[in-house]
């Protein structure tokens, strides 16, 4: 009864107090959470209508595009999947700013004989779930990512390794063979499908894996709102220093101008992908910022090779011909790139400006629809996904290419559902783009025209040319960087030739970030690094 009475005592004393601000004008929200903070060090207010981490307690949110696709880096071969899994996984090395690569899982490396890569490993590096990092988990997760069985998308990153024979030496020593030599190993063991997965979470998991990501690196996942956001927080038993963030979000806004309002209005720190249309706008505001570079993505029309009319190289090359990409450039992608004129983003080291030419003819474009016996031309499907840009460029071309005859029977996805069917065959015709981050021929061409490869792992078009295909393996195996330059050269002049898709640009990168964003640099492979970011004066 006494301790009941007390605390009657204390809410009329509360109420008098309250009703005494009130009377005095009333006082700011500072004041009252002054009032509240002074009660207790223990108790805390929680307010049931927010959540959120404020930006005082270190939460820096980023917009991007698209949801991610799955967490378990092995499973996925999206831009937008391996934007989140970049905080949250790591490779035995991993890329610098300026395309080389740095130690990260491994301290180092040295070249046992010109088929073998020893791999001296990190010690005292922890999963997530609190597991010990050691050589089995490297060995386990290339075993997993080259598994005919398992068909990761993302296997040809590592298909010159010599999965075999792969040794372990020690709990810290790992010898990685290459089925021929392979000079640029390590850059491909810098792409985020190379990422390192704990075995034992793996075999925990099994098939939900892709919800249940351990990694090593600075950040965990907290929370996957699918459709809306995935949170991470940050993992303070990092080898290295702990992230600047104590929590990062990557919000899914798919709308272009979207993304840049959030910005505006504080509720987000990062936009990715700024839309050419919003440049000017982002670089106007006094309390943005927006970094404009050079990216490693070429952007192309996909034209379905297996199946009529594109299954012959006249109708592919009028389709060239009769598209204007100069116009699609200037009016959906403006400053934010250049119009293609090959099938390889110029900043890849082999591209070569002197294949087959497709300047606009329409009569020259006729002339071959006439020969392939499609005079008065035909009707496609054509897939897009919820991309502004995408979806312009088909207006665009639906334009262009109906001055021929061709309609289109255009279907809006959305982009999990997209990447799925038009990795099935399923789409006549479809918009999308490769990144080529390793900066190497390879990377830039393997996937995207080897018959292997057909479907989800990049060749979407299911374009097939034996000479290509020899060419893109003799290409992977060349040591001697004259004569890979040599055979990359051919290999795009016979592609050019049988013109399995249009390209339309070369890709620029333009990312925005609010004024009190500290530490954010772009990097020309796309992907960023931000465990060094936050958000303060």
């Amino acid at each position: 009864m006494l301790k009941r009475k007390s605390l009657l005592v204390i809410l009329a004393l509360l109420l008098i107090f309250s009703l005494t601000l009130i009377g005095c004008g009333g006082a700011d929200d500072d004041e009252l959470d002054d009032v509240f903070d002074d009660a207790s060090d223990d108790d805390e207010v929680v307010d049931d209508d927010e959540d959120e981490v404020s930006e005082a307690d270190g939460r820096l949110i980023v917009a991007q595009h698209a949801d991610v696709q799955s967490l378990d880096p092995q499973r996925v071969n999206d831009v937008a999947s391996f934007w989140v899994m970049n905080q949250m996984y790591e490779g035995l090395v991993r890329r610098t700013d300026d395309m080389g690569v740095e130690p990260a899982l491994a301290e180092s490396w040295e070249e046992v004989d010109e088929r073998t890569f020893r791999f001296f490993l990190r010690q005292g590096v922890t999963f997530h779930n609190g597991e010990e990092f050691t050589a089995e988990d490297v060995k386990f997760s290339i075993e997993r990512l080259l598994d005919p069985d398992f068909a990761s998308p993302g296997a040809s990153r590592l298909n010159m390794v010599d999965v075999e024979n792969i040794e372990i030496i020690d709990e810290y020593t790992i010898d990685i063979p290459t089925n021929e030599p392979f000079g640029p190993l390590l850059t491909y063991l810098a792409h985020s499908a190379s990422f390192i997965v704990n075995k034992e979470a793996i075999e925990e998991f099994g098939d939900d894996s892709g919800a249940n990501p351990v990694g090593t690196g600075p950040f965990m996942l907290k929370d996957w709102n699918i459709g809306n956001e995935v949170v991470l927080e940050r993992f303070d038993d990092h080898w290295r220093e702990p992230a600047k963030s104590k929590e990062l979000v990557f919000r899914v806004i798919p709308e272009n101008t979207n993304r840049v309002i959030e910005l505006e209005t504080g509720n987000i720190h990062i936009a990715k992908s700024i839309d050419p249309g919003d440049m000017s706008r982002v670089r106007d505001h006094q309390d943005l910022v927006l970094y404009d570079g050079d990216a490693l993505r070429i952007g192309y029309v996909g034209l379905n090779n297996s199946r009529p009319p594109f299954d012959d190289i006249r109708v592919r090359q009028a389709m060239n011909y009769a598209v204007d990409s100069e116009e699609v450039v200037r009016v959906v992608y403006g400053d934010l790139g250049s119009p293609a004129t090959a099938f390889m983003n110029t900043g890849i080291w082999s591209f070569n400006p002197d294949v087959k030419q497709y300047d606009r003819d329409l009569d020259r474009a006729r002339e071959l629809l006439e020969e392939a016996g499609y005079p008065d031309g035909f009707e496609i499907d054509v897939l897009v996904d919820e991309n502004q840009q995408r979806r312009d460029t088909i207006e665009i071309l639906n334009n262009q290419l109906g001055q021929l005859g061709i309609e289109m029977n255009i279907q809006v996805l959305e982009w999990g559902t997209y990447l799925e069917r038009t990795g099935q065959g399923e789409a006549d015709l479809f918009v999308l783009a490769w990144l080529a981050s390793t900066g190497d021929p390879h990377h830039a061409l393997f996937n995207l025209f080897h018959s292997v490869q057909h479907g989800a792992n990049g060749n979407r078009t299911f374009y097939t040319n034996e000479d290509v295909d020899r060419l893109l393996d003799e290409g992977l195996v060349e040591l001697d960087q004259d004569a890979r330059y040599g055979i990359y050269q051919e290999a795009q002049e016979l592609i050019a030739e049988d013109a399995p898709w249009i390209p339309i640009w070369n890709e620029g990168n333009a990312d925005a970030v609010r004024m009190e964003v500290q530490g954010f640099t772009q990097s020309p492979s796309g992907y960023h690094f931000l465990e060094n970011v936050y958000v303060g004066d």
